[in-house]
């Protein structure tokens, strides 16, 4: 690639995205429109058309965004919103592959890197499927992506519209995906300030900091007045009891433990006060107190699941108590399944179905192989080993280079505090679904990885004094 140029280099990748999507097209890859209706995070089809923003507002089990998303693409695709999502999941993806190629090619001067980095994330099965998959996955790798473009931007020239940039892409990871917590908005925002407290751009940065924190704080505030819960999500129980109570099977039926969580809300009448759900009557009924939505599937934004998820938190603290080995391993089969092709993931299975050949040959996914389930767990963690040691490697590079240079670049910080952040999360509080939140973070990590390649290739250099020292030229 040593005589192509940046924008030629674009144009290839371009040409290569679309390219393989219309092979991946042909293979039976397209959106699968289900979702808009079956899932868990969102709001009935009716409040989408017709009743918006009090959906969004009553809503205590997902941050808005996605929703305001997907009701405003309702609103104004009519009969054409299956073909506008099909095109803009694409064109997500597609921003993804660019903002990823100009964010190595800025801090990473081996010109084949940036282009091979590319092409790994625009080719790989995972990325074709979930920009198939009606949901927020992409929509998030973009929010990253654009945080660190800014941060690089940031200490490249200083302007205040890429303080901007940083801010508003966090304030709104945090109020699309209820894993990126306050708290942690709060310690990137702490970072981002420390590293950057002799700038003159400073002031601004503290009051959009600010302001973030208070837009995100005041969805918190929202749900604590309304639901009595400061919180983005009152799912966390219902959440750690799939993995605190997985393989565990209980039998007495006066527990709570001893059902499926998620189950429809039925399922827990006798285990919540009959009188709750009516100091809600009237602010928004067909979300708050309908068992199911769009007829056929559970409406999980039932007011009642939140008495059910403080009890099954409850009943998981008191199991992880009294039976703690057991709970360990549950986090540690959490821990290996986070590095697991992503296309394991139950809801992509259909999907991933349709190139299984190349899932295998790309994403080593063994399970494919599987005939029941002791099998599946063992390919499963087979399968889970080249990633892990590739985070590995990648980890141990990036701090090579960080003693080597007595630094450590914002960027890099900042992706290494999401990514161990997103594992631990994901380990002690998630099941079965640690993978896709691994692949959401899949671009960012992808430039640690840049850096570990060049590193390989024995280049690094000194840091380039037109970047005051942050930059760091492989």
């Amino acid at each position: 690639m040593k005589n192509i140029g940046g924008i030629g280099q674009v144009l290839i990748i371009t040409t290569v995205f679309i390219i393989s999507r219309i092979i991946a097209f042909s293979f039976g890859l397209h959106l699968d429109i289900r979702a808009l209706s079956s899932y868990w995070q969102y709001l009935d089809l009716y409040t989408l058309k017709n009743n918006l923003l009090v959906g969004a507002w009553y809503d205590h089990s997902q941050p808005p965004i996605f929703n305001l998303f997907l009701g405003l693409i309702l609103k104004i695709g009519g009969s054409h919103s299956t073909l506008i999502f099909a095109c803009l999941l694409k064109i997500i993806s597609l921003t993804n592959a660019i903002l990823l190629f100009i964010i190595t090619k800025k801090i990473v001067q081996i010109k084949f890197i940036p282009f091979f980095i590319t092409l790994i994330y625009i080719l790989s099965p995972a990325t074709l499927v979930f920009e198939n998959e009606l949901f927020y996955t992409t929509f998030i790798s973009l929010l990253l992506l654009i945080s660190v473009f800014n941060l690089v931007r940031l200490v490249e020239s200083g302007n205040r519209l890429n303080v901007f940039g940083v801010v508003v892409s966090l304030t709104l990871l945090c109020m699309t995906r209820s894993i990126y917590h306050i708290f942690w908005l709060f310690l990137i925002i702490l970072t981002i300030l420390f590293y950057f407290r002799k700038k003159p751009f400073i002031n601004t940065l503290v009051a959009v900091s600010v302001t973030g924190i208070i837009v995100v704080g005041s969805w918190y505030i929202k749900n604590k007045i309304i639901f009595g819960k400061f919180t983005n999500s009152t799912w966390l129980g219902m959440n750690m009891a799939r993995n605190v109570f997985h393989d565990n099977n209980a039998k007495d039926s006066s527990l709570i433990e001893a059902y499926e969580p998620f189950s429809k809300i039925s399922v827990y009448r006798k285990f919540i006060d009959p009188q709750f759900e009516n100091r809600y009557r009237g602010l928004n009924d067909l979300d708050l107190l309908k068992e199911m939505k769009n007829d056929s599937f559970i409406n999980l934004t039932e007011v009642s699941y939140i008495p059910v998820s403080d009890l099954y938190l409850k009943a998981s603290e008191g199991f992880i108590s009294k039976h703690p080995g057991v709970y360990a391993k549950n986090v540690l089969q959490s821990s290996i399944l986070y590095f697991t092709p992503a296309t394991i993931y139950s809801l992509a299975f259909e999907q991933t179905s349709k190139i299984k050949t190349y899932d295998l040959l790309y994403s080593f996914n063994l399970t494919h192989f599987s005939n029941n389930k002791l099998q599946r767990r063992v390919l499963l963690t087979i399968s889970a080993l080249p990633k892990l040691a590739i985070y590995l490697f990648v980890f141990f590079c990036l701090i090579r280079i960080c003693l080597r240079t007595g630094s450590i670049t914002i960027w890099n910080l900042f992706i290494m505090l999401t990514i161990i952040y997103v594992f631990g999360i994901s380990s002690f509080f998630e099941h079965y679904e640690n993978m896709r939140f691994r692949f959401e973070t899949e671009p960012i990590f992808l430039i640690l990885a840049a850096q570990a390649l060049g590193f390989l290739f024995f280049r690094i250099g000194k840091p380039d004094k037109t970047m005051n020292g942050d930059m760091l030229v492989v």
